[in-house]
């Protein structure tokens, strides 16, 4: 029995690796909002679904670091990659006065 679990386990993490399934788990960023204030500029940010509401410049999501934060638009490093993340277009506020 052990033998047959042992070849099945085996076999299946060959195929996996061959067919080029990936079992990374990859996370899900969120651009909610950017703000400028006096005492810096902030990004509110989602990550795999939890909120992390207003972080500034320099402050790190998880595995990632808050490197520049611009109106509508946030640039994010992990170890090896740099991400922008781009509010969508519908999601901006516009002040028609």
């Amino acid at each position: 029995m052990k033998k047959v679990l042992l070849i099945s386990i085996l076999l299946f993490s060959f195929t996996t690796l061959d067919a080029g399934i990936s079992t990374k788990r990859q996370d899900i960023l969120k651009l909610i909002g950017t703000t400028y204030a006096p005492n810096g500029k902030f990004a509110w940010i989602e990550l795999n679904g939890e909120d992390y509401g207003w972080l500034r410049e320099g402050r790190r999501i998880g595995d990632y670091l808050i490197v520049r934060v611009e109106m509508g638009k946030v640039i994010v490093e992990s170890n090896r990659k740099t991400i922008v993340l781009v509010m969508l277009e519908d999601t901006q506020f516009e002040d028609k006065l």
